[in-house]
């Protein structure tokens, strides 16, 4: 069974959640778990006792928090009772910590449990430590304003064998946005066939998430085979970002990272405060837990440039006789500049001289080649990163 499934929002607060966005993983701030010091639950009871009844934990509890996490079905008045494996997060290690006690002889739920009662340990246990066996990692692009279809790929390294992933991205809303997050095409998850998979963007916050369960049936297998375990390898592709560049945006490199501990504001009128809301949080599965992986992202982003169109040397944004008139009285009579160096290379042997308008008045009036990209298009040098470029800074 496959589950492509919309955007999610997930916005907590004390004694009820609110669905809000693409997130496997809340926060169980410390705000609402002070003001929950009255909740008494019994862990893993997901899906709560009648008044007076027997706490019962089962399959149908590990049903349920699937079903929230991916459906945005509700969790119980008190949510503390969903983290399952006591790391103050609410996330895919949770059911799999439940079944794997249910019917594998693991461990079974911490306190509060099998009877109810408060949470004895508030607060985040997952370890800071970063586990370098795991690796996310973010890739780079180019454009100018405007551009579409910059493809940034998404990828993890991993050294052993996960059933899990959650990945929180963050880019700049006032440059960028993303018009795709592409997970189904030649990636670790289309090719394993992840069952549960969340992708989904929120251009107006500049957060992205992507987030996978190989198989449901997972917890039964830890005795068994590695089927439900996504593959260790190295540099493995999860998913592609698909971004457009504003128009507006300015020329300036804009970054894209990991974050964790990002908080979103809900869709409630009025919203809520920002210390009522759930955080994010980058994390591999590890059958019944979760740990933190290593990122690599210092040099991922966007380098947003002035584009220009190759043999366009006037700038006048297209090209004739007159950027060959141009580019001869700059190389023989010491004229203006070109406003764009690249644009007046028009041969891309990043030179210029006689041999780039040579070039144009080839293809304009003896049918030789076009000038290289960028052409007839106004973009970026595709070949600035294998053989260098003359660059675009002149304002002359």
């Amino acid at each position: 069974m496959k589950c492509r499934i919309t955007f999610l929002d997930v916005s907590l607060q004390c004694g009820k959640l609110f669905v809000l966005g693409g997130l496997l993983s809340l926060c169980l701030a410390r705000t609402c778990a002070l003001a929950q010091a009255d909740c008494v639950f019994v862990r893993g009871d997901v899906t709560g006792t009648a008044p007076g009844g027997t706490p019962v934990v089962d399959l149908n509890d590990g049903v349920e928090i699937l079903a929230f996490l991916f459906l945005g079905r509700s969790v119980p008045e008190c949510v503390l009772a969903a983290d399952v494996n006591d790391n103050g997060l609410v996330e895919l290690s949770d059911y799999t910590y439940l079944v794997n006690a249910l019917f594998n002889g693991g461990p079974q739920p911490p306190p509060p449990y099998p009877t109810a009662g408060m949470d004895p340990t508030p607060g985040i246990t997952v370890p800071n430590a970063r586990d370098p066996r795991f690796v996310f990692k973010l890739g780079a692009g180019a454009g100018v304003p405007s551009n579409t279809g910059i493809s940034i790929p998404v990828t993890m390294s991993n050294e052993v064998g996960i059933t899990g992933l959650m990945m929180v991205i963050q880019f700049n809303p006032e440059a960028l946005r993303i018009d795709e997050l592409q997970t189904e095409e030649n990636t670790l998850l289309s090719a394993q066939s992840a069952e549960y998979i969340i992708a989904e963007t929120r251009n107006r916050e500049g957060v992205a998430f992507i987030s996978a369960l190989k198989d449901f049936a997972t917890p039964f297998w830890f005795h068994g085979s590695d089927s439900p375990f996504l593959p260790p390898g190295t540099d493995q592709l999860v998913a592609t970002l698909k971004l457009g560049i504003l128009v507006s945006a300015d020329q300036g490199f804009a970054t894209i990272r990991f974050a964790d501990g990002l908080k979103l504001p809900n869709n409630l009128n009025p919203p809520e405060p920002p210390e009522r809301l759930a955080e994010a949080h980058n994390l591999v599965l590890l059958g019944d837990r979760a740990v933190r992986p290593v990122f690599v992202h210092d040099s991922a982003g966007v380098d947003i440039r002035r584009g220009f169109i190759r043999g366009d040397s006037n700038k006048d944004d297209g090209v004739d006789i007159s950027d060959v008139v141009f580019l001869l009285n700059y190389i023989f009579q010491g004229g203006r500049v070109p406003p764009c160096k690249d644009a007046g290379d028009a041969n891309n042997d990043t030179r210029l001289d006689l041999s780039d308008p040579i070039w144009i008045l080839n293809y304009l009036f003896k049918g030789g080649p076009q000038p290289s990209e960028p052409f007839p298009q106004a973009g970026v040098d595709p070949s600035d990163n294998d053989t260098g470029s003359l660059g675009c800074d002149s304002d002359n």
